[in-house]
This record gives C-alpha cells, sequence and structure tokens, in this order.
C-alpha cells in the first residue's frame, strides 16, 4: 500500500533553529591572561564613554518638563517619556557596568590587576600608541587607583567619603534594582549626580582611547560630546546649551588626570571635575 508522507517546512523557525545551535557553548570558555583580560576590560570602558554621552544629553532633554518634544501632540509626549525612560537606564546600566564590583571581567578586577599585569599592558600600549612605557605605565596606575575607589558594592561606596563614590553608587543602585525600570517616577539621584559620572567615565575612556586606539585622535570624545548635544537639542528645544565639556578639552583634561601624583589625580576626578566643567 502507497503511502502519502506530508512534510511542512517552516523556514523562519529553521532559520531560528539554525542560529541557536551556533550559540550553543561547544567547549570550554577560553582561558585569557590576565594582560589580555585587562585590555578588553579597558576597551569596554572606552566604548561604553562614547555610548553613555548621547545617552545623557536625551535623558537630559527628556527630563526637561518645561519643554517639550519637536515632535507635535501625543506622539510627540509618548516619544518624550519613552526616550527618558531608556536614556535613563542606559546611563545607569553603563556606570553599573563599568564599575561593576563582581568577579570576572569588571573594574574591581581590574583594580586588583597586580604591577606586572600593568607593566605588560603598558608595554603593549607602548607599543601600539608609539608613546614612552612610562606614561603608559602611569595612566594605568591612575585607572587602577580610580577603579579600587569606584568598584565597589553602593553600600560600601555610601559609606565612604568619595562625592564621586556615593554618585557611583547611586547609579548602581538604580541599575541593581528591578523596581527601577517599571516607573517613571524620580530617583534618588540629581541631573549633577548623572553629569559628574557620565564626566567622569568619559574621562577614562579617553586615557584609554588615547594609548589603546590613537587613530581616533585627541577631538574623539569632544566631537561626541558636540553631537550628542546637538542632536538631543533638535529632539528637545529647550534642552539647555550648556554641554559637559564646553568650557574644556577632554584630551587635556584626561592627560592632567593621570600625568599628576595619582592621589591628586584622584581628587581632581572625585570632587574637583563638576567644577572645572562649570556645573555647579
Amino acid at each position: 500500500m502507497a503511502r502519502l508522507i506530508v512534510t511542512f517546512s517552516d523556514p523562519e523557525k529553521d532559520e531560528v533553529a539554525t542560529r541557536s545551535r551556533r550559540q550553543r557553548s561547544s567547549s570550554p570558555p577560553l582561558q585569557h591572561t590576565e594582560q589580555v583580560r585587562a585590555i578588553h576590560f579597558l576597551r569596554g570602558v572606552g566604548s561604553r564613554a562614547a555610548m553613555v554621552l548621547p545617552a545623557f544629553y536625551l535623558f537630559m532633554g527628556a527630563s526637561t518638563r518645561e519643554g517639550r518634544c519637536s515632535i507635535d501632540g501625543y506622539p510627540g509626549v509618548v516619544f518624550q517619556h519613552s526616550t527618558e525612560f531608556s536614556s535613563c537606564n542606559s546611563v545607569s546600566l553603563c556606570c553599573r557596568k563599568v564599575f561593576d564590583h563582581a568577579r570576572g571581567m569588571t573594574g574591581a578586577t581590574f583594580a586588583k590587576a597586580s604591577d606586572e599585569t600593568l607593566a605588560e599592558v603598558a608595554a603593549y600600549w607602548s607599543d601600539r600608541a608609539g608613546r614612552s612605557f612610562d606614561d603608559a605605565r602611569k595612566a594605568l596606575s591612575f585607572l587602577r587607583a580610580t577603579f579600587r575607589c569606584l568598584s565597589q558594592s553602593p553600600t560600601a561606596l555610601f559609606n565612604g567619603a568619595s562625592l564621586l563614590g556615593s554618585r557611583v553608587g547611586l547609579l548602581k543602585q538604580h541599575a541593581d534594582r528591578v523596581a527601577a525600570h517599571l516607573s517613571l517616577e524620580p530617583y534618588e539621584f540629581s541631573l549633577l549626580d548623572c553629569a559628574h559620572v557620565v564626566a567622569a567615565l568619559v574621562i577614562l575612556g579617553e586615557i584609554v582611547v588615547s594609548f589603546d586606539d590613537p587613530r581616533r585622535g585627541t577631538e574623539y570624545f569632544d566631537e561626541i560630546d558636540q553631537a550628542s548635544h546637538a542632536a538631543a537639542k533638535h529632539l528637545f528645544p529647550s534642552l539647555y546649551d550648556a554641554r559637559l565639556f564646553g568650557e574644556i578639552n577632554i584630551a587635556i583634561e584626561a592627560r592632567d588626570y593621570w600625568q599628576r601624583d595619582t592621589l591628586d589625580g584622584l581628587r581632581m576626578i572625585i570632587e574637583e571635575l563638576p567644577h572645572t566643567m562649570g556645573w555647579p
């Protein structure tokens, strides 16, 4: 007796299954050296510094209640609230990731990097940027000291005496709490708290990029700052004209911090940075 066998093809389901199979773990994770983990962590800092600037200005513009979105009517209201929600979360999540106090490729792990590991990264940076080993080593020492100060739990940061540390703690707490993602109500951080954390992250990112990828040039973050503000201003015309780095050059400021004595550089980024930018 002949049988008729009918098969049904679902190309979309098959395509999803193919992508899923590619993502399955097929072997133990790669065991990178401490030098490689440090380099990749710092590259992540540079990338997030570039992403957090546009998010900050969108949050700043969307949260300005006395103005309105450039999109007319109810669609503009919906867009403004949606943008405020997503950009606020982007800022706090970038902060949470960069200053993560957990184990792994995190700020806390880099804060514990040995002098030998820093020397290995400095040799790599020196060769990559065509700059002296001593300069790269000094910049890395400043970065390590900064992450030692800031890559702690929110509780530890709140119990410390660091202005920037407390502000990092507030944003990390926002990122960690599920309720923060379910409401548009304000939380225990101000726009100035965000501005200080974002500016510090950009300063750290500039230090990383200047050694790890100098092809981007000394105006890389200044141009992102200008473009981010201009884009947000187009969407939210009532956005303040003042930019985070409107009064200072990011590359010069970052170089000044790591070239100082480490404790003096830390004081500048932790306590003085908002005043240097002309923010209250």
